[in-house]
């Protein structure tokens, strides 16, 4: 159990005013708990621990018996707003919607302009959704450096809210948002960046900060967090004077801490955190999808690919092995470097490096897989940094046996990236509690053998496993496909269903 929780001090849930739509774990429940008995609080679960579930919890259960009209949720990662949306139905039988977002002529949603997340505050009245979902970016103050008149505005007067922070500061004022989630608010650390200041103007009567990091690496990083739960009324001065050795020319440069008891202190009243190796009643695999959004260009690529194949699908249909016609468009959606000589954008390779950054962080090894070893190149690329193992199709057995052997018994390797077909079978690689898929095995087998290489028998722990999915393409379709456990999908996967049927699912791959 978390330092600094104090059950006995959390009230009862009574379960007949408020059911959940997904009965919560032990551990979940008591985090429900703790939430109603503090208005402001970091859950800072580790990764894989539901911290999404536990705060629609707390949120669901708040709008039904106190009342709250709307929940503002602010990402601190883009994608994940998608996560939240799917979480929410999942867990609950509220609505949910992303400010501002349009669904387009193909069927896909886009990120709305200011006017458009503007024109859906103004109409927050008249919407049935619980939920507001919005990145962090949307409630960046902006500094203006002039007045009207042309003079020069002192550095502590400069900063100016944005339209959308004025107006959800109004609603919140008017009672129309009762409560701010903040997820990673790590990423929102830093009191002096404009998505820092804009925080501070989210005056909710409930706050729930959220993050699977830990954050005394520097008592700097826990300044602007405070401040907006409402924890620390003092100047960042102050408090860097409190909590910081200063030196250097002019006593300007941070040379040491002090008082590092007394905040851990402070930090514990407020912050449940508990390990996954601490809770008794969790499950042994840990699925998590995160949705990622792919930049213009990457998107460019993208529909370039998928008009080709509509153009030639009576071919592709007729192919011995028609998904492995698809294999370009899949590659589209991890790095097009694979396929292109001039766009680099990868949403997918941005998102795995933020994971493994705060996987390693934490002390954590992970395991990489994709299914090209192409894919698995890029990934060692971008993450040379932490010097990571390879194991793919083109190295011999004796030489994945040393990888192996390394990434158990090596402290300082934290990374290994191989493909499906290389590593996902006759390894052990227990030394891992996290597994990363940049794309799924269109055979489900064929993952799960790759997830054994974590959670092998006698493994005492659980192991979270992420699958990057890309918003609005193919991936998502897999995705849905997969967990519909689509008889027809199935049939085209083992080659054992017509032509009739194979065209109706190429097409809804494509989609």
């Amino acid at each position: 159990m978390a330092e600094g929780l104090d059950l006995d001090d959390a009230p009862e849930i009574d379960l007949s005013k408020f059911q959940f739509k997904t009965e919560p774990r032990k551990y979940q429940l008591e985090g429900v708990r703790y939430g109603l008995s503090k208005p402001f609080f970091l859950l800072g679960d580790e990764q894989g621990l539901g911290k999404t579930k536990q705060a629609i919890d707390i949120a669901v259960y708040r709008k039904h018996n106190e009342g709250l009209k709307h929940c503002l949720i602010v990402v601190g990662v883009n994608g994940i707003k998608y996560n939240w949306i799917k979480e929410i139905e999942k867990h609950s039988t509220e609505k949910g919607f992303i400010l501002g977002s349009r669904l387009k002529r193909d069927g896909t949603f886009r990120d709305g302009s200011i006017t458009e997340k503007l024109e859906d505050l103004r109409n927050l009245k008249s919407r049935d959704e619980f939920f507001i979902v919005t990145n962090i970016e949307s409630v960046r103050s902006k500094r203006k450096k002039m007045d009207k008149r042309g003079r020069k505005i002192p550095n502590s007067e400069q900063v100016e809210r944005n339209e959308i922070l004025l107006l959800l500061q109004k609603m919140i004022e008017q009672g129309e948002i009762g409560m701010v989630i903040i997820d990673e608010i790590h990423k929102v650390k830093n009191a002096f960046s404009q998505q820092g200041e804009g925080i501070q103007y989210l005056n909710t009567p409930y706050k729930i900060g959220m993050t699977g990091t830990v954050l005394m690496n520097s008592p700097l990083d826990l300044y602007n967090i405070f401040k907006w739960l409402g924890y620390e009324t003092n100047s960042f001065y102050a408090f860097r004077n409190r909590y910081c050795v200063m030196g250097g020319y002019g006593k300007f440069e941070v040379v040491g801490y002090k008082n590092l008891g007394e905040l851990q202190r402070k930090l514990d009243m407020i912050q449940l955190r508990r390990l996954k190796k601490d809770v008794e009643d969790l499950p042994e695999k840990i699925r998590m999808t995160e949705y990622v959004e792919m930049k213009e260009k990457q998107w460019q690529l993208y529909r370039e690919i998928r008009a080709y194949i509509e153009q030639n699908l009576d071919d592709i249909i007729l192919h011995p092995n028609p998904l492995s016609q698809l294999t370009r468009l899949r590659q589209a959606t991890g790095d097009p470097a694979i396929i292109s000589d001039t766009i680099k954008d990868s949403a997918k390779l941005d998102r795995m490096e933020e994971l493994v950054s705060e996987i390693t962080k934490d002390g954590g090894k992970v395991l990489i897989y994709s299914i090209w070893a192409e894919m698995v190149k890029s990934a060692a690329k971008r993450l040379e940094g932490y010097k990571p193992l390879t194991i793919y199709g083109e190295i011999d057995a004796a030489e994945r046996q040393r990888s192996a052997d390394k990434f158990q018994d090596d402290p300082e390797c934290k990374v290994m990236i191989g493909t499906i077909g290389a590593m996902g079978t006759g390894l052990t690689l227990t030394a891992a509690n996290t597994v990363i898929f940049l794309d799924k095995p269109w055979n489900p087998a064929n993952m799960e053998q790759a997830e054994d290489r974590v959670h092998r028998i006698g493994t005492t722990r659980s192991v979270n496993i992420i699958t990057l999915v890309a918003k609005d393409t193919i991936d998502e379709r897999i995705e849905e496909l997969l967990e519909a456990k689509d008889d027809l999908f199935q049939g085209l996967v083992n080659g054992k269903i017509d032509k009739l049927s194979r065209a109706k699912v190429i097409k809804m791959l494509i989609s």
